[in-house]
C-alpha cells in the first residue's frame, strides 16, 4: 500500500500521481509501485516550496530519493507566483529547452499537477552538494565556474528568433513592462525605511532614482538577446568539487545576456572585489562565448555589462513588498540592494536611466 506524510498530501502531492509522473518520465520503471513516501523541507525560496522526498518502491526500480518543487503555502507569495506564471515556466524551461544546452541543472524525475492546478518539479536530490551563503561573498574560482556556467546557456540560444516565439519565456528587457514602476515605487516604500537606514545617501538617492526610471531603462535597453536566467545568484545554485548546479528557473526568459553577468557580479562579490576584476571578467567572457561560436564585439560588451548593472535593483527592489519577511531574507535583501546600488554608482549608469 502507498502511503504519505501530512506534509506531501498538504503540498497536494498525491503518491499515487508522483509514482506516475517518474515512470512517465522514465525515471521509475515502468512496472515500478511507489510503496512510501516521506518528506522533509529543505531550501529557503521565496516563491516556492521546497521538499525532499524519500522514497522507497515495489515490483520495479525507481529512484531512492528526490526533490519535489510545489506551490509556496505562503499566500501572498503564492499569488506573486502564479501572477507571473512562475511554475508553469520552470516547468516548460525543463521540458523544453534543458536539453539543448551544457548548463548544469538538476535532472527531471518528473512534472506532476498539485492540488492548486500548478505544475510541481520532481527533480533529481543533490543535497549532497553544498549550498553557500548569499550574504558570504565567493572567492574568485567559484566566480569563474559561474561565469561558464553562464556562458553555457547562453551560446546555443545567443539572437535564436525561436526565443521571441515562445510564448512562455519571461521578457523584461526592450519591452514596456506595465506597471514596473508603480509596483517598484509600492514596494519600495514599505521597505525603503528599513532595509536602507543603514545605507549612505548615495546609495539611497540611486535606488530612488531607478526605482523612478526603471520603466524607460528597461524599455530601452538592446543589444543581443539570449536565454536569461533572471535571478543568477548564489542563493539559486548548488556547490560541489569543479561543479556549480543551477537552481530556479522560476523567471527564465529572453533578452539581455549581460543581465545575468552583472547581476552576479553584484551579488557575489564584495564592491571592491568586484570593481577590481569586473573588466577582466566581461573579457572572459567574450572569449568564451567566441570560443562557443558567438561572436560578441569587447567594446560592446562592456557596454551592455554597464547598462545592465541595474540588474539587481530591477530583481531585488519588487519582492521588497511582496513577499513574506524573514530576518534572514531581510539581511539578503538589505545587502544585495546595497551592492546594486554600489555597481550603479562605479560603473556610471545613470547615463542609461535617460
Amino acid at each position: 500500500m502507498t502511503t504519505g506524510t501530512a506534509l506531501t498530501e498538504s503540498a497536494g502531492i498525491a503518491p499515487d500521481q508522483l509514482a506516475e509522473a517518474m515512470r512517465a518520465s522514465g525515471a521509475a520503471a515502468p512496472q515500478a509501485v511507489l510503496r512510501r513516501v516521506e518528506a522533509r523541507p529543505i531550501g529557503n525560496g521565496l516563491m516556492a516550496d521546497t521538499l525532499l522526498l524519500a522514497l522507497e518502491w515495489r515490483e520495479g526500480a525507481g529512484p531512492a530519493s528526490a526533490v519535489a518543487k510545489v506551490p509556496s503555502t505562503d499566500e501572498a507569495a503564492a499569488r506573486t507566483a502564479a501572477s507571473l506564471g512562475a511554475y508553469e515556466r520552470e516547468a516548460s524551461f525543463y521540458l523544453e529547452f534543458v536539453g539543448e544546452s551544457d548548463i548544469d541543472v538538476p535532472a527531471l524525475l518528473g512534472v506532476i499537477e498539485s492540488s492548486t492546478g500548478a505544475p510541481t518539479l520532481l527533480l533529481e536530490d543533490l543535497s549532497a552538494l553544498s549550498a553557500r551563503d548569499q550574504l558570504e561573498p565567493v572567492g574568485l574560482d567559484v566566480l569563474e565556474q559561474m561565469r561558464a556556467q553562464l556562458a553555457a546557456l547562453q551560446a546555443p540560444f545567443w539572437g535564436s528568433a525561436r526565443l521571441a516565439e515562445t510564448p512562455w519565456l519571461h521578457r523584461r528587457l526592450g519591452v514596456p513592462i506595465p506597471g514596473i514602476v508603480e509596483r517598484m515605487q509600492g514596494s519600495w516604500a514599505k521597505a525603503r525605511d528599513y532595509l536602507a537606514d543603514g545605507y549612505d545617501d548615495e546609495e539611497r538617492a540611486q535606488i530612488d532614482r531607478f526605482v523612478a526610471g526603471a520603466g524607460g531603462w528597461a524599455e530601452r535597453v538592446g543589444g543581443p538577446v539570449s536565454l536569461v536566467h533572471h535571478d543568477y545568484r548564489i542563493d539559486n545554485m548548488l556547490f560541489g568539487p569543479d561543479r556549480v548546479v543551477v537552481l530556479d528557473w522560476q523567471t527564465v526568459g529572453w533578452g539581455a545576456p549581460m543581465f545575468d553577468l552583472a547581476y552576479a557580479m553584484a551579488t557575489s562579490l564584495t564592491p571592491d572585489t568586484r570593481a577590481q576584476v569586473e573588466r577582466d571578467v566581461v573579457r572572459t567572457h567574450v572569449a568564451d562565448l567566441f570560443a562557443r561560436g558567438v561572436e560578441f564585439d569587447e567594446d560592446e560588451a562592456w557596454r551592455a555589462y554597464r547598462e545592465a548593472s541595474f540588474a539587481t535593483l530591477l530583481m531585488l527592489v519588487p519582492p521588497t513588498g511582496s513577499v513574506k519577511r524573514t530576518e534572514r531574507g531581510d539581511q539578503v535583501f538589505r545587502d544585495l540592494l546595497r551592492r546594486g546600488a554600489r555597481i550603479a554608482l562605479d560603473l556610471g549608469a545613470d547615463e542609461f536611466l535617460g
